[in-house]
């Protein structure tokens, strides 16, 4: 038996020594997973000198007029509610470190007197059993390990989106209010004219009120776009992590484009199943709920073997050394309520993969859906884009040859507007129908590219 011991020992400190792969090490593989799928280099912000780089980075990429790429970087390494979640991959690695550990021995003293005699003793206890199911555990903890840095990597690109989403918002409705101070600007001038008119009689009071009405509508519009530009504004900070003169960046004036129309290519499902995260993530989690069941069921009637070892000496007496083992007997608790428990962990995460399955499935083609008739509704735009500049260039004319008053001119001058500012917002949607698409896909940019 004292072999026994002696093996324990030996092979309780060779398993904690084991190689574990480090956090950086986990997080490095993440990192690599997701920038083939767009996201770029992350940084994991752990010391001061982490955190000045980071810092230093945004603030030059702030001073350039931002870009959706330059938005997405700055959001991926300065956002920290994703930093959060990268403390997962911590929280696992540890807790699989752990799992190697076997457990302390336990040190027990004692001492009595009576009768003229002075007993005392002394005792260690080592858990024996703990070190076979060390394996299992160690397996079970690469599992969730596993799990983790699929989850997180999900986030990674759910957060991406998110950025390109909110970028796409900011420029839409920065850009809307530009085009409609044009118009404003062309009202108060026209206004000024009418009103002049009016003085000199050559106006009714009608017409004057008509279009004082237009620039009315005009300024109450402008409001309301100055007002969805801050809010569309505060969103993207929030997800870029700014605050502060941070803010006061300015946003790229490249032109925003339609693009290509998405490519259905018949297999959109199934490269969702394959390519996603999360439901890699869910099917660790399948993984990993058989693995406990299977160790549950293994430890259910004897989980725990205690070795002793005593030493005792009573006054005058030669000391006594002992051995002895402690087994639990399975009378009461017979593991049934831990296998029943994990049995139902099973089940359940099986039943999650499938709903998962099914819910991807329909995601993939409600985005392609969105995307494709997005696509639809911003080029119709476009024609009819072209259809009302032509309408202006017609009431021109007939506002230079006297036949149309101010009033017709303005209101051909609106319609215009609000033409272009729709067809920026439906370029915008389907941009942004474009990255929840690719997302659905896990990230496969080119699988409806034509």
């Amino acid at each position: 038996m004292r072999k026994v011991v002696v093996f324990s020992f030996a092979a309780a400190v060779l398993f904690s020594g084991c190689s574990t792969l480090s956090q950086s090490d986990v997080f490095d593989s993440m990192n690599q997973m997701t920038s083939s799928k767009g996201s770029g280099e992350l940084t994991w912000i752990k010391s001061a000198k982490e955190e000045e780089a980071v810092r230093s980075e945004v603030e030059r990429l702030l001073k350039e007029p931002l870009s959706e790429e330059n938005a997405v970087r700055i959001t991926l390494i300065n956002n920290r509610a994703l930093q959060q979640t990268y403390e997962q991959i911590g929280i696992s690695q540890s807790d699989l470190v752990q799992a190697g550990l076997m457990s302390n021995p336990l040190l027990g003293y004692s001492i009595g007197r009576g009768g003229g005699i002075r007993q005392s003793g002394v005792t260690l206890e080592l858990a024996f059993l703990d070190l076979l199911w060390i394996p299992l555990r160690r397996e079970l903890g690469g599992l969730a390990l596993e799990e983790t840095k699929l989850s997180v990597g999900d986030t990674v690109l759910q957060t991406l989106r998110d950025a390109k989403k909110r970028y796409i918002d900011a420029r839409v409705a920065e850009e809307s209010v530009r085009l409609n101070d044009d118009v404003l600007k062309s009202h108060e001038v026209s206004l000024q004219l009418a009103t002049r008119q009016y003085t000199a009689g050559n106006l009714s009071k009608r017409d004057v009120l008509k279009i004082q009405d237009e620039y009315a509508h005009a300024r109450l519009e402008s409001i309301r776009l100055n007002r969805e530009s801050a809010i569309a504004r505060e969103a993207l900070n929030k997800l870029l992590g700014i605050y502060g003169g941070q803010t006061y960046y300015t946003l790229s004036k490249e032109p925003l484009s339609l693009g290509n129309q998405p490519r259905e290519n018949g297999a959109l499902e199934r490269i969702a199943l394959k390519h996603r995260l999360d439901f890699a993530s869910a099917q660790k989690r399948v993984e990993y709920a058989a693995k406990e069941a299977g160790y549950s069921k293994k430890t259910a009637l004897l989980d725990e073997v205690t070795v002793e070892l005593g030493s005792e000496k009573s006054t005058g007496e030669s000391r006594i050394n002992s051995i002895g083992v402690k087994i639990p007997i399975p009378i009461f608790d017979m593991g049934q309520g831990r296998l029943s428990r994990t049995q139902s962990l099973y089940n359940q995460s099986v039943q999650n993969l499938v709903s998962l399955a099914v819910n991807i499935r329909s995601e993939v083609r409600e985005a392609y859906a969105t995307a494709r008739y997005n696509y639809d509704m911003a080029s119709e735009y476009q024609n009819s884009i072209a259809i009302n500049r032509d309408i202006l260039e017609q009431t021109q004319l007939y506002y230079n040859g006297m036949l149309d008053g101010i009033y017709e001119l303005l209101g051909d001058q609106r319609r215009y507007r609000d033409t272009k500012i729709e067809s920026l917002k439906a370029i915008g949607e389907y941009q942004k129908a474009q990255a929840d698409l690719i997302y659905t896909l896990g990230g496969e940019n080119n699988a409806t590219q034509r």
